[in-house]
């Protein structure tokens, strides 16, 4: 057995290697969702609204197969999830360049989302909130999900060049081998599952009672029931922002825009996670909630491509770090040993949000403008607003039981 200070030093190498898994889990996940609507609309000559439909899917099945994988963190190795998650999602990212009507790009996305949970956040939160106990936390976990953004600069950028190109139909199962390929080696190489983790499997105490009790607490319920909003907000608004940008300046400044949110992203983040270790959660929630109002706000009523690309920049802060903010609030106020169950909770509720976001902004566009449809948005923000400030602040910290 490694002694503590080999011990804590490991902890970084697991921070960037799920930099890395989550670099590519979220560039072709996440962030290429806008990509996948646009060129998908056009290849299956399907209406926008029908097409943000296999997305939404793509998230609903992930959320309530976060549920699922957050047992099987209790009783597998964390590699092998792993393994199997990048795997499925290889596959069907292959197979989804083969859809050939919608029933099938459903059926594919539906599948693509339930592989990606077994490499994304509720994973990837809860192996750090493991490793990092103490108040590097917010560091550690500012680093590992940067890849949530780092994905957007590289990925997307480079699947829109290569369906424009090749065409989408051809470009998937190359994009379905890179899945593979860039996550795979990195689990089995560099990521174990920490010392503690193996003790507290060794105990078989049982924590059901404890987690009952948390996951009704008002505290949780409000946090899940903003966050949904929060998602709904900015996931509609990441995912229409390609279209309302190539509407103003083509496909070259769309994709332009990506990237720069995503930067802006990366950099809020990692400043975020240097500051919460000197300032609260909580008042940092707030203003980014702000942020996300305004930037939502600035996009939507944007009659330039460039002032469109300066307004995706400003959203861009508060992206990368309210991605952050809800598993780390919880990792502060709950112990460990039930950390993962509650957080795939909340976030497979949350997925409600991520996945109707892209559907109400589709719809409202349909019948409306992107104007409107930005503004629904900003709308939605201010309500999570106001619920985050009705779950009261945390008398104290939840120390880890472990």
């Amino acid at each position: 057995m490694r002694d503590w200070a080999n011990y804590r030093h490991y902890g970084w190498v697991i921070a960037i290697a799920m930099l890395l898994v989550q670099t590519v889990s979220s560039g072709l996940g996440f962030y290429n969702m806008s990509v996948y609507m646009s060129f998908f609309a056009r290849e299956l000559d399907a209406s926008l609204d029908a097409i943000s439909l296999s997305v939404s899917l793509f998230f609903i099945s992930g959320g309530v197969a976060g549920l699922f994988v957050a047992r099987l963190l209790e009783r597998w190795d964390i590699r092998t999830i792993m393994v199997i998650g990048a795997s499925v999602s290889g596959v069907a990212l292959l197979l989804i360049g083969r859809a050939s009507n919608l029933y099938e790009l459903y059926a594919l996305f539906t599948l693509f989302g339930i592989g990606n949970t077994g490499v994304s956040i509720v994973v990837a939160t809860s192996l750090i909130t493991q490793w990092f106990p103490d108040e590097r936390r917010s560091v550690a976990l500012s680093i590992s999900s940067t890849g949530l953004s780092l994905g957007g600069v590289l990925i997307t950028p480079y699947t829109a060049y290569l369906f424009d190109k090749s065409g989408i139909f051809e470009a998937m199962p190359l994009l379905g081998v890179i899945f593979v390929v860039g996550i795979v080696p990195i689990v089995i190489l560099f990521i174990r599952p920490p010392v503690t983790l193996q003790a507290v499997k060794e105990t078989k105490r049982n924590f059901e009672m404890e987690y009952l009790q948390a996951r009704k607490s008002r505290f949780f319920v409000c946090v899940t029931a903003a966050y949904v909003l929060i998602m709904a907000a900015q996931v509609g608004g990441i995912a229409h922002l390609y279209n309302r940008v190539d509407a103003l300046g083509g496909l070259g400044v769309a994709a332009g825009s990506i990237q720069a949110l995503t930067l802006a992203s990366i950099s809020g983040r990692l400043l975020g996670g240097w500051l919460l270790t000197r300032i609260t959660i909580r008042p940092f929630l707030f203003f980014n909630l702000l942020i996300q109002l305004l930037g939502l706000f600035l996009i939507g009523f944007s009659e330039m491509s460039e002032v469109a690309i300066i307004s995706s920049i400003f959203f861009g802060f508060s992206v990368g770090n309210l991605l952050m903010l809800q598993p780390l609030w919880l990792a502060e106020i709950y112990p460990s040993n039930i950390y993962p169950r509650l957080f795939a909770l909340s976030n497979a509720y949350s997925v409600i949000g991520v996945a109707f976001g892209p559907y109400l902004l589709g719809l409202v566009y349909v019948n409306s403008d992107y104007s409107v449809a930005y503004l629904v948005a900003s709308v939605v923000s201010l309500t999570a607003l106001v619920i985050i400030y009705s779950a009261g602040q945390p008398v104290s910290k939840v120390q880890s039981k472990l």
